[in-house]
Parts: structure tokens; sequence; C-alpha cells
């Protein structure tokens, strides 16, 4: 029924019980103004609100009749989720469907942090081995997707983000090192699809020692080969840059703390596991979301916590060559220097934490404090206060976190028929099923193809 006729309708009603035709058209009126208003309030009432009221148990697909679930697939639409992202057992698989994408938490991995001793923990494939049983409790329940380097694969609506960060400067020296070839023939043979970035790095440039990289290239002085190792301004680029995150030379620098907190909807409710306290948050997380109190003891928690992903230096032959006292050794000068260049990334880490809902005023000075005995000064500046600009790094964001609203229109076409399949794709298998599980185990937990560049 039209407007027109519900008002007529309404007067001719109305004209007897009222007494007259003016007060069935006063009436009317006042309706109107009473409906008008419920409306904007429903505009204006916040669109989370909106969405928690229903909480579906699974989120719109946005292709609707395809077998895509994952956020990262919807994205992407020309690639798979990596194995590495998912869960194995089907306990966890089962666990998944029951909750709703408003109740999820996603962990968010920053390589070299401790997240993938965490992310076994909770039951993701990453480095574990055969290892793929989540440990007790509601944490590892709810914990059901993965934001890592390239892939995210997170619910924007999420009932909350869960980090794992490390001391800062810690975080870089276990990244130079890990990412560090044995040789140049190991790196084309094993990661040829980092080889070029790698051996412009660590080959090309003399940076295979950490204070190397840091006296040649961020300081301009000579290295432990003498004068004739004097850098040139390309490799003086390339060392700062590799800092600052802002070229990709290695991978767990190029994907930082910045890149993963801004990469976050900017209303997220972040958790923190500080890898240097970690039982202790991973209790009072676990506590926090409604679990049990002291869920893990320091007895169990070694078996819920082995080392994950640690690399072997002994087959480094980088380490029987060293001319330092240890591989992460840095003179007071150059550790300087490295805070300095790190200082934005600093600002990203106690971002991170002041965010955190889980952590107290005194953690974070706990850990700040502690950030202080190695970087000096530079762990109490703010954003602003560094030597250089924070980074702008909306079109990374763009090419590698990637966003729903702006998937490529061309290769939403180009791949319409597999979209658009209700049934699911063959499935792909290089060798037996276990040769394939043996692959992936041996490889590292970012070496898999590239998003789809945008």
């Amino acid at each position: 029924m039209n407007g027109k006729n519900f008002d007529r309708k309404f007067a001719l009603h109305h004209q007897h019980s009222f007494g007259g035709r003016w007060q069935a058209y006063l009436f009317s009126a006042a309706s109107f103004v009473f409906i008008s208003i419920q409306l904007f309030a429903v505009r204006d009432k916040p669109i989370s609100n909106i969405a928690n009221s229903a909480k579906p148990l699974q989120a719109t697909n946005r292709f609707s009749h395809s077998n895509i679930s994952s956020p990262f697939e919807q994205i992407f639409v020309v690639n798979r989720l990596p194995k590495y992202q998912t869960k194995k057992s089907p306990e966890a698989q089962q666990i998944e469907k029951t909750i709703s994408p408003t109740d999820r938490i996603c962990f968010v991995h920053v390589g070299k942090s401790g997240g993938s001793t965490v992310g076994c923990a909770l039951g993701f494939g990453l480095h574990c081995k055969n290892n793929t049983k989540m440990i007790d409790g509601l944490l590892p329940r709810r914990t059901t997707n993965m934001f890592h380097a390239d892939c995210y694969d997170c619910y924007d609506e999420s009932a909350f983000f869960l980090f794992v960060v490390r001391n800062p400067l810690e975080r870089i020296k276990s990244a130079f090192l890990y990412e560090r070839p044995y040789g140049i023939n190991w790196l084309k043979n094993n990661y040829p699809q980092y080889y070029e970035r790698r051996k412009a790095f660590y080959m090309d440039c003399p940076f295979r020692f950490l204070e190397d990289w840091v006296q040649i290239g961020l300081l301009g002085k000579t290295g432990s080969k003498g004068s004739k190792y004097r850098m040139k301004e390309e490799c003086q680029e390339i060392a700062r840059h590799s800092v600052w995150g802002t070229r990709r030379y290695q991978e767990h620098l190029y994907f930082n703390y910045q890149f993963h907190l801004e990469g976050l909807p900017d209303n997220a409710k972040l958790l923190t596991i500080r890898n240097e306290h970690l039982l202790d948050d991973w209790n009072q997380i676990e506590q926090y979301i409604g679990g049990e109190k002291d869920i893990l003891t320091p007895v169990n928690a070694e078996a819920a916590f082995p080392v994950i992903n640690k690399k072997n230096m002994t087959k480094d032959p980088s380490v029987k060559i060293d001319p330092y006292s240890s591989p992460k050794y840095l003179s007071e000068e150059s550790t300087n220097a490295l805070c300095r260049h790190l200082c934005n990334e600093i600002v990203n880490y106690k971002k991170i934490l002041k965010r955190s809902v889980n952590l107290n005023y005194l953690q974070i000075e706990e850990s700040i404090a502690e950030l202080r005995e190695s970087c000096g000064k530079y762990a109490d500046y703010e954003e602003g206060d560094c030597h250089y600009d924070m980074p702008d790094i909306k079109g990374k964001l763009f090419t590698y976190r990637g966003y729903a609203d702006k998937v490529d229109f061309a290769a939403v076409q180009g791949h319409k028929a597999r979209l658009e399949n209700p049934l699911p794709p063959p499935k792909r298998v290089i060798g037996t099923e276990k040769e394939q599980e043996e692959k992936d185990l041996l490889m590292d937990d970012d070496a898999y193809p590239l998003p789809y560049s945008l």
C-alpha cells in the first residue's frame, strides 16, 4: 500500500472516532515525524553495533556462488590461502565453524617476535612439524585466523587482534641472522623467489655480519675487512631502507610492526603477548576473555611453548669466519646507530603496547624500561621526535595487505568461472600428500607465491 492510499484510509477511518478529518491528518503527520526520527536514529547508530546484534555464524561471502570462504581469498581472488595460515586438526576446524566472525580473534604474526612458537600453541601450521594440536584453553579455540606479512586473512569485525611482540632491537638482530644465506648457490637453489633481493643485501653489499651492516651501511665507516670495503652510496641506501622497512630486501624487516599495525581496522581492539613475558601475558589474556585463571604453569609451559623456527647457526658458514665475539655482536656505537634508525619502529612497538587492552600501565612501562637498557633515549621517543619521518606505507598496504573494496575488476573477470562455480576446485598436490607436507615444512613461512599485484 502506498503512502497516499494509507493516509486516505487512515483519515476516513478516524473521521468518526476522532470527530473530524483535521484530527486524523494531524495524527498522521505526527506519526510521520516520529517514524522519521526513529529512522535517523538507526542511521546514526554505529555500524559495528548493528552488525554485532545479528552475529551470523559465517561472514558474508562476496562471491556467493563459489567455495571461497577465507577473507584473504576474497581480496586476492587469484590466490589460495597458504596452509601455514590454517589449523590442521579436525577438532580446531570443527570449532571454527561454530564461532561468529565478531567473536573470533585474529593472530597477528610479526616475524621473528616469537610468533611461530605461539602460533603452534594456538594450533596453526607454521613451522610446527607434526604438532598441529591446540593446547587447552579458550584463547586457542577463539583464535581462528591469521595476519602474517602479505597474507591478511582476518575478519575486520573480529573481536580482538592478538599480537606477539619482542624488543625491536632484538627482533631486527634475529631477522638479520635468520635470512642470511649460507651461500649464493644455496640461496638460488632453496629460495629462488628471494634470490635477487637477498643477494643485493648480503652478497652485493658487504653485510655478512651484523656489526658490518651498521658500521659500513648506516655509519659509512669501514668494517671488519678494512678500508677497501668503505661503502658506496647504493649500499648505504639499501642498509637504511631495509631498517626502515621501505624497500623489500628481507621479508621480516619489510613486514614490520608498522605494516601489521596500520594494516588493521582503525577500531581494532588489541591483545598483546610480550615475548619476554610470554607465560604471564598468555595467562592474563586467557582470563581476560573469560577463560581459566593461570591455565599455564612454569611446568607445563615448556611443553606448550617449545622454541620453534630458530635458525641452526652451526650450519651457517659465516659463523666460522665471523671476526666478532658472537653472531649478534654490536658495539655500543653500532647499537646506538641502529636504535636511531629503528626509532619509528620503536614508536610503533609502543603504540601496540599502549593500545593493548590486556596490559596495564606498569606492564607497558616494564617493557619500555627493558628497551631503554639497550636503546637508551630512543625508547622514550614518540612519533615526531625521531630523526626520520614516519614512513608513508599506503602503497605498501594496498599492494600486500589488500582491501576487499579495492579488488581488481580484471582479476575477478579473469577468474569468473572459478569464483562462480559452486563445486570445489581440484586438489593441487605436488607428488604425494606426504611429500607436499614435507615440502611445506622445509619452506619459510613466507615462502609462498606473492599475492596478485594490484
